[in-house]
């Protein structure tokens, strides 16, 4: 019996956050609750139009790291593969022609009716810069058309071109476009009532302090930030439990003496970018909140920092102004790139799109390969650039 087509066409939705908000765990745990089988077996139905159907109610893959079409289409079959026990990979080998394997995969999708396609860790260089973005995009409008669900997870700097254009975020907007942002202060509701108290019920001590000590003396440590608290409290139940005697009494000791272990270390210094406390812009793909911007919390200049008293912290506010304009100048630099690419992207010919993706392919296909032979010869190895 023919497959009759979905007819309805889908909206999509968009999650975006800096890392340890917990995009990833509020996906899996959501669709563990509204669709606990992932794959259900329908029986024929004259009503449907079906003898038979194998449903994927929902498929969670991630984006590709090297932001190629090709990559996407593979990581979708082979996602497919895994839960149904198929081999749509080698059909999908088989077929040269990029807009030959756009076809398959998407009736691949549509005839086993995913209920939702969420593609998880879109970044700034594996989507908003890659060459195939607007392609992407309208790869999925494509696929919502089509009654194919899509739903994007990623940083918030993956999404930038995305939000310039008006149809795009209407469409991505059907499920809503949700920006998760850390806890603004230590008696933020879900912050303090919930996710912290939460957290301390999983202890391995005998003795912890009141719940509202922890809040209040943790918030600078990890910024209202999930996934920088966890961390921050599994290692000061270490430091509690190696002390030893015959309790084991977690102190507020202990959680400043976390901050300087190799597992909290750098985690901290994340969470003080986040408060606008760090002493320059390190991490370019989470926020920077300087002096006086509307809305955000004060940068505070390196000598007022916390932990003002150890040698990375005590950096001159020359030196703090001049690493500031240089990743300033590199996040525009980047910028015209992207442009420049997406430029040149318009003049392409679907022949040059496909040849350059087969390069990349391959590209991606010898990496790790160049050592081994070098070593097995009398060739210098490549100087570094």
């Amino acid at each position: 019996m023919p497959l009759q087509s979905l007819r309805t066409p889908a909206g999509g939705g968009i999650i975006s956050a800096i890392t340890g908000m917990g995009k990833s765990a509020v996906l899996a745990r959501t669709l563990e609750v509204i669709a606990p089988q992932q794959v259900v077996v329908h029986s024929r139905s004259e009503a449907c139009g079906w003898s038979t159907l194998t449903q994927v109610l929902y498929l969670v893959i991630d984006a590709p790291f090297n932001g190629t079409p090709g990559g996407l289409l593979a990581r979708i079959v082979e996602g497919l593969d895994v839960l149904l026990g198929t081999d749509y990979a080698n059909d999908r080998r088989k077929l040269r022609n990029l807009d030959q394997q756009l076809l398959f995969v998407t009736k691949l999708l549509s005839n086993h009716r995913v209920g939702l396609l969420a593609i998880d860790e879109n970044q700034q260089a594996n989507f908003d810069e890659s060459f195939w973005q607007k392609s992407f995009v309208l790869f999925f409008l494509g696929l919502m058309n089509l009654g194919i669900p899509i739903l994007l997870l990623g940083n918030p700097l993956a999404f930038v071109g995305l939000e310039s254009a008006s149809q795009d975020i209407r469409r991505f907007s059907t499920a809503g476009y949700h920006k998760l942002t850390p806890a603004p202060s230590f008696s933020e509701t879900w912050w303090s009532r919930e996710f912290v108290p939460g957290m301390c019920l999983f202890s391995l001590c005998d003795e912890v302090p009141a719940k509202e000590g922890i809040v209040e003396q943790t918030f600078d440590m990890s910024a209202g930030v999930p996934g920088l608290f966890g961390p921050l409290w599994i290692e000061a139940q270490r430091i509690a439990l190696r002390r030893g005697g015959e309790v084991a009494q977690l102190e507020h000791a202990d959680f400043i003496a976390a901050l300087d272990t190799p597992r909290v270390r750098e985690l901290h210094a994340m969470a003080l970018q986040v408060r606008g406390k760090a002493p320059a812009h390190r991490f370019t793909d989470m926020p920077f909140k300087s002096r006086g911007a509307p809305g955000s919390a004060q940068s505070i200049p390196a000598d007022e920092c916390d932990g003002a008293s150890t040698p990375q912290a005590r950096v001159s506010s020359d030196h703090v102004g001049a690493v500031r304009k240089a990743m300033e100048r590199k996040v525009k630099a980047k910028e015209r790139a992207a442009e420049k690419r997406r430029e040149k992207a318009e003049h392409l010919t679907p022949e040059d799109m496909r040849r350059h993706e087969l390069q990349m392919e391959m590209f991606a296909s010898l990496r790790g390969t160049q050592e081994p032979l070098l070593a097995g010869s009398d060739r210098a190895p490549p100087k570094r650039r």
